[in-house]
């Protein structure tokens, strides 16, 4: 599905960028997910015993934690 930017009552068409490494979107997610999800940044590759998540986040409205894991293909999901 198209996503559309609003520009002088004109919509332009956004064009579609793959990230080649997992490790950009995670990078770009992590840098904005008060903006994106209105998450808290706790962590990032956080460990505890044998788990590992990419990112741990903080719901404030919830008063939970959020852990976010990134896949690069959607074939992979």
């Amino acid at each position: 599905m198209p996503v559309y930017n609003s520009k002088n009552n004109k919509l332009e068409e956004i064009i579609e960028n793959h990230f080649k490494l997992e490790s950009e979107l995670q990078k770009i997610t992590e840098h904005n997910l008060d903006t994106i999800f209105n998450l808290e940044f706790v962590s990032t590759e956080f460990s505890l015993n044998n788990l590992r998540v990419d990112t741990l986040a903080f719901d404030r409205e919830n008063n939970s934690f959020v852990i976010l894991e990134y896949k690069r293909n959607r074939s992979l999901v």
